[in-house]
């Protein structure tokens, strides 16, 4: 649910994306092959990887939807996205 409502908003703001659920306990191994550009995360995460890291948890449940998505939309437009 969470990958759906990013891809919609991110859509409607001229960006693709591509996602994969991990449980945070794969999450350093998956991280570990590359390929990925942030983490938005509703459990949570011990370490930032190198790469920004969003608190999605507010968002999919319908609170301060707002100011997550100008923070996601921050981040994704300094995102090296070639």
């Amino acid at each position: 649910m969470l990958s759906s409502k990013l891809e919609d908003v991110l859509s409607e703001h001229g960006y693709d994306m591509e996602s994969t659920e991990i449980a945070p306990g794969g999450l350093a191994m998956a991280l570990g092959n590359g390929g990925y550009d942030l983490i938005a995360y509703t459990s949570p995460v011990d370490d930032s990887y190198g790469i920004p890291i969003l608190n999605a948890t507010g968002f999919l449940v319908g609170i301060n939807e707002q100011e997550f998505v100008e923070e996601l939309l921050m981040v994704v437009s300094k995102l090296n996205l070639e």
